[in-house]
């Protein structure tokens, strides 16, 4: 079970009706209060009402976040690292080479095929709801919301830019400068479903800004490891970046990088941090490098 969110009715919510308390003072988004309204999930010192109710000081509104949901997603019994579960969030260190939606190219093994049959074991029927994306083959981090109100709670950070997410990266050449920032929109390459571009030409409308951060970790001959922050989340975002700037990300066949010293891009989602919507507490994560980065890293010496 879920559980609830209450609230007390203050001296200044009189005359607020419930819409307005839910929305208010509860930040639960619309989408999420019609689904409440819809299936009876809101009372009032223990009694169903309308939405239009208007509220008294020292009510208690209470909010049941067990909504009915089915997921379509079928379970696979596969081991998952879990680094931190509440009844709100899951974060999880996904391995390099998974997946996180099961698609027309990968229809199972994936993160979500996982995640179902870890709840299957628990009787839980949840929607399979990642926050952050990371890409097949770029380990590390992600979270997973286990309710729609820790869903959007998240993703309002998301769009506030509240949420941090760090990752490790091993690039081809050196870079000069010790830190920077990366500003250049990104949009789909024409021709391509799946690889992204820069896109400069102030006439297009297909591009959406991406800023990334970058910090120089090591140097090594001909070769930087580097920190690196997303502001935004676009789609290859720092594999984008990295390889119009001359330095593709290692091992990243699809934007121009080798895979001499690794047989994947070299990327890791090593960091994450976001304020918990529940409970209002900074919540920060952070796990090491994988081995096969790693092995790359020491084969440089």
């Amino acid at each position: 079970m879920i559980p609830g969110i209450s609230y007390v009715v203050k001296a200044e919510d009189k005359d607020l009706t419930i819409a307005e308390i839910i929305l208010k003072r509860l930040q639960i988004s619309h989408s999420l209060l019609v689904k409440l309204k819809q299936q009876q999930k809101i009372t009032v010192n223990g009694n169903q009402v309308f939405t239009n109710y208007l509220v008294k000081p020292g009510e208690i509104v209470q909010i049941d976040l067990n909504l009915i949901e089915e997921n379509q997603i079928s379970a696979e019994n596969i081991p998952l690292d879990i680094v931190y579960s509440d009844d709100d969030f899951l974060v999880i260190n996904k391995p390099a080479g998974m997946p996180v939606h099961p698609s027309r190219r990968h229809q199972s093994a994936t993160l979500a095929n996982a995640v179902a049959y870890y709840w299957q074991q628990q009787n839980k029927h949840l929607l399979f709801r990642p926050i952050s994306r990371l890409d097949k083959d770029t380990s590390g981090l992600i979270l997973i919301g286990q309710n729609q109100f820790a869903h959007q709670g998240l993703a309002k950070q998301l769009s506030q830019k509240q949420v941090l997410r760090a990752y490790v990266a091993l690039v081809e050449g050196n870079i000069k400068t010790e830190a920077g920032t990366i500003n250049f929109p990104i949009g789909r390459k024409e021709g391509s479903s799946i690889e992204r571009t820069v896109l400069l030409d102030s006439n297009s409308d297909r591009g959406q800004t991406a800023v990334t951060h970058y910090r120089v970790l090591q140097q090594f001959k001909g070769y930087t490891l580097l920190a690196l922050q997303l502001e935004t989340g676009r789609t290859h975002q720092i594999r984008v970046h990295l390889s119009y700037l001359g330095h593709p990300l290692c091992g990243d066949t699809l934007y121009g990088g080798s895979s001499t010293l690794i047989g994947r891009q070299a990327l890791h989602a090593d960091k994450l941090s976001f304020l918990h919507p529940r409970f209002k507490q900074k919540l920060n994560f952070s796990i090491p490098l994988p081995t096969d980065m790693i092995k790359a890293i020491n084969l440089l010496g």
